[in-house]
C-alpha cells in the first residue's frame, strides 16, 4: 500500500499522527544526533572530556594519518574480515548439503540444530574460546597440535622460515600472550558462531531455487559438482559478497569481541587492536576525547563507504556492461593512484588494498571469453558422436548404472557425515560449558572434555549466588528496553506507513541514515552526555539508550508490514469514526503479533548480550548486567573452572528459554526470507 499524500491544508484532519512520531524524534535527537554532532564538533578540539577544550582544527585528523597504529587497526580489521571468508567455506558447503536433502524431516532437523549453538551469547563463546582453546598449558589448541604431530611440523617450519622462535620444543605457545600469535588467535576463534549464522543465511538464498531447475539439470546429465558451480553458487554469490562486507563492517565498528579476547590494550604490544578498540583506548585510557571523536568520524565514513559497496555488489548483476566498465575503471584508477602514492611516499601501508582494487578491476569474464574465441573450433571427423547418443549408450550399460548407484550412495553418506562433522564443532562450546560446570579444578586439568565422577553440583549453587543479582539486572534492562522499543517502533512505523504527511520524507531519511551509522562511533560523546545528565551508573541509561537505538530497526521492519495491510481495513475504521489511536489498537495490533514478536526477540537478545556500553557506564557492582559480571569473573587470575562454566550456563538460560518458545518463528524468518541477500 502506498501512503496517501496529505497536503498542508489537510494536516488539521490528521494532526494527531504527529503525536506518534514525537517520542521517536525526541529519543533520536537526544541520544543519536546530538552525540553525533557533539563528536563532529569536538573532533576539532584538544579535549579531555571536561569543559576545557583547545581548538586545534584538523590536527586530530592529521595525527591519525601519521599514527601507524591507526593504519594497523584498519589493516587488522580487513585481515580478520578476509579470513572470515575462509571460515565461511564450510558453512557454504553445509548449506548446500542441507538444501539437497530430499527428506523434509532431515532438512528441518539440520536447520534446527544449527540454530541451537546461537543460543549461547557471543561473549560467552569468546570466553570459552579464551579459557579452553587458547590456554597455554591445558588449552585444546595446543593439545591438538601436539597430539596430531602438527606441533613438530610447526617447529621445523619456524626454524626453516625464521619465524623468531614462535614454536619451540618443550615450550607451549601462549596464543593470547605472545605478540606474534595474538593476531592468529583472533583469526582462529569463532568458527561455530560464524558457521551457524552463515549456514542459515545461505539456506535463505537456496530456498529460492525451483525444483524444476534441478530436474532440468538432471535430464541434461549435469553432475553434483556442476549443479553447485552452475546453479547454486551463482545464485548465492550476492549473499556471500554481503556477508563478507558485513563481516568487515562489524570488525571495524565492533570492539566487544576483541575486547573480551585480548583486553582493551589489544593484547601484547597492541597487536590485536581494531579501529573501535583503538578509539576506546584513546578515550578512556589516555583521555584524548577529541582524538577519539575524530576516530569515530573516520569510522562512520568508512562504514558508510562499505555499505555503499554492499549495495553496489547486490545490484551488480543488474548493471549494464557500460556501467560495469565504468565502475571497474574507477576502481582500477583508484588502485593505481594508491600504488603510485605509496611508491612516492615510500609507504607500504596501503599496498595490499591497492593491489586488491587493481585485481578487482580486471574484467576476467571478458578476457576468458576472448581467449575462447581465439581458440580453433574442434574438428568433427566421421567418428564424432553426439553427446546425447553417448549419454544414452552409457545409460544402457549395467556397469555404469551400478557405478552411478554406488557413487550416489557414497555422496549421500559423505553429505550427512560432513554436516555432522561441522555440527560437532558448532556444539563444542555448549558441550564444554555443560561438562566443565560439574567439575572441580583437579578433574578439569586431568580430563577437561570427559564427563567425570563425582559431579560437583555445588558449582551451580556457587555460580547462582554470584550471578543471580546480575541476571536480575539484565532481565530488567532487556525486558524494559524491549517493551519501550516495541512501543516507539510501532508508533513511528504507523506514522510513516499510514499517510504521507508533510516532512515525513525528510524524517524517514533521518531514520535511514541512523541505520547506516555505527553506534560505536558515538560512544564517547554519548558517555559525556550521560555524565552531564547524571545518568552514569544507572539502569535507566542502558534502558533509554537501548530503546533509542533499537527502535530504528523496528520502525524499518514494521513500516513495511503496516504498508502491506489492506487499505480497506483503515477506510472501514475511519467510516466508523475511529481515530488513529483506535486504528492502531483495533487494526494494526491484532495483525502485527508475529512481526512484533520477531523484533522483540531480536532486541531482547541484543540487549542481553550487550556489554560494551554497560562496561563503560556502570560502576556499582550491584547494578552490573550479567555479561559484565561474567567478563570480570573470567578475568580473575585464579579461576574456579566449574563455577565459572556454571555461571556461563546460568547466563544462557533466559536466551535458551526464549529460543524454545520462538524457535519455529526464528527458523522460518532466517531460512524462508527474513534474511535475503
Amino acid at each position: 500500500m502506498t501512503p496517501k499524500n496529505v497536503r498542508w491544508d489537510q494536516v488539521k484532519h490528521h494532526w494527531e499522527l504527529y503525536l506518534f512520531i514525537i517520542p521517536t524524534l525526541l529519543l533520536i535527537a537526544l541520544f543519536q544526533y546530538y552525540p553525533a554532532a557533539s563528536g563532529i564538533f569536538h573532533s576539532f578540539y584538544r579535549w579531555n572530556g571536561s569543559d576545557i577544550a583547545e581548538p586545534v582544527g584538523f590536527l586530530n585528523y592529521i595525527d591519525l594519518v601519521k599514527n601507524p597504529e591507526f593504519w594497523n587497526s584498519f589493516r587488522l580489521a580487513f585481515i580478520l574480515g578476509a579470513w572470515n571468508v575462509v571460515k565461511m567455506i564450510p558453512a557454504l558447503l553445509v548449506a548446500v548439503c542441507i538444501h539437497r536433502c530430499k527428506s523434509e524431516r532431515m532438512n528441518f532437523l539440520y536447520r534446527t540444530l544449527f540454530v541451537v549453538p546461537m543460543v549461547i551469547p557471543g561473549l560467552i563463546v569468546v570466553l570459552i574460546w579464551r579459557s579452553f582453546f587458547f590456554e597455554a598449558t591445558a588449552g585444546y589448541l595446543n593439545q591438538f597440535l601436539i597430539g596430531s604431530g602438527l606441533f613438530d611440523l610447526l617447529v621445523r617450519l619456524d626454524a626453516a622460515l625464521n619465524w623468531g622462535g614462535v614454536f619451540l620444543h618443550g615450550q607451549m605457545p601462549a596464543w593470547l600472550g605472545d605478540p606474534r600469535l595474538i593476531v592468529t588467535a583472533c583469526i582462529v576463534w569463532g568458527f561455530p558462531w560464524v558457521g551457524s549464522f552463515a549456514v542459515l543465511t545461505h539456506l535463505a538464498k537456496l530456498q529460492g531455487i525451483s525444483k524444476d531447475v534441478y530436474e532440468a539439470a538432471e535430464i541434461d546429465g549435469v553432475n553434483w559438482f556442476s549443479k553447485f558451480t552452475k546453479i547454486e553458487l551463482p545464485l548465492i554469490m550476492g549473499s556471500i559478497y554481503l556477508l563478507l562486507v558485513f563481516v568487515i563492517i562489524d570488525t571495524i565498528k565492533d570492539a566487544g569481541m576483541i575486547l573480551a579476547l585480548a583486553g582493551i590494550e589489544g593484547g601484547p604490544g597492541g597487536k590485536a587492536t581494531v579501529p573501535a578498540l583503538f578509539m576506546l583506548r584513546k578515550a578512556f585510557l589516555t583521555q584524548e576525547m577529541g582524538a577519539a571523536c575524530a576516530i569515530g568520524i573516520v569510522l562512520t565514513l568508512v562504514v558508510l563507504g562499505l555499505q555503499k559497496l554492499s549495495s553496489l555488489l547486490v545490484g551488480w548483476t543488474s548493471l549494464t556492461p557500460r556501467q560495469k566498465t565504468l565502475v571497474r575503471t574507477v576502481v582500477g584508477a583508484l588502485g593505481l593512484g594508491i600504488l603510485y602514492w605509496s611508491h612516492t611516499q615510500e609507504s607500504t601501508r596501503l599496498v595490499g588494498l591497492a593491489v586488491i582494487a587493481v585485481v578487482a578491476s580486471i574484467p576476467f569474464p571478458q578476457i576468458f571469453a576472448a581467449l575462447r574465441r581465439l581458440l580453433p573450433e574442434p574438428r568433427r571427423d566421421e567418428q564424432w558422436v553426439r553427446p546425447e547418443d553417448r549419454a544414452m549408450a552409457l545409460e544402457q550399460n549395467p556397469f555404469f548404472r551400478a557405478g552411478r548407484l554406488v557413487g550416489s550412495l557414497g555422496l549421500r553418506g559423505f553429505k550427512h557425515a560432513f554436516i555432522w562433522f561441522v555440527l560437532v564443532f558448532a556444539f563444542l562450546p555448549l558441550y564444554l560449558m555443560i561438562v566443565v560446570s560439574v567439575k572441580d579444578n583437579q578433574q578439569f586439568y586431568l580430563a577437561p572434555a570427559a564427563l567425570t565422577q563425582p559431579m560437583q553440583w555445588e558449582n551451580w549453587r556457587t555460580a547462582w549466588e554470584a550471578v543471580t543479582p546480575t541476571v536480575a539486572n539484565s532481565l530488567f534492562i532487556s525486558t524494559s528496553s524491549t517493551l519501550l522499543t516495541l512501543f516507539f517502533a510501532l508508533c513511528g512505523a504507523y506514522f510513516f506507513a499510514r499517510l504521507k504527511m508533510p516532512m515525513s520524507g525528510a524524517l524517514w531519511n533521518a531514520i535511514l541514515l541512523l541505520m547506516m551509522m555505527p553506534a560505536i562511533a558515538n560512544l564517547v560523546p554519548l558517555f559525556i552526555l550521560l555524565r552531564d545528565m547524571n545518568l552514569l551508573n544507572t539502569l535507566s541509561a542502558l534502558i533509554i539508550v537501548g530503546a533509542s537505538g533499537g527502535q530504528i530497526f523496528g520502525i524499518f521492519m514494521l513500516r513495511n508490514f503496516i504498508s502491506d495491510i489492506p487499505q480497506d481495513l483503515f477506510e472501514a475504521a475511519e467510516i466508523d469514526g475511529a481515530t488513529h489511536f483506535q486504528q492502531v489498537r483495533h487494526v494494526v495490533l491484532p495483525l502485527s503479533g508475529p512481526i512484533l514478536g520477531t523484533i522483540g526477540v531480536m532486541h531482547f537478545i541484543g540487549a542481553w548480550n550487550d556489554f560494551v556500553l554497560p562496561l563503560i557506564v556502570m560502576r556499582d557492582h550491584a547494578r552490573l548486567p550479567v555479561m559484565v559480571q561474567l567478563l570480570r569473573m573470567a578475568g580473575e587470575y585464579i579461576k574456579l573452572w566449574g563455577p565459572l562454566m556454571a555461571g556461563y550456563a546460568i547466563a544462557s538460560i533466559p536466551i535458551i528459554i526464549l529460543f524454545i518458545f520462538s524457535m519455529k518463528l526464528f527458523i522460518r524468518g532466517l531460512t524462508e526470507g527474513a534474511v535475503k541477500g
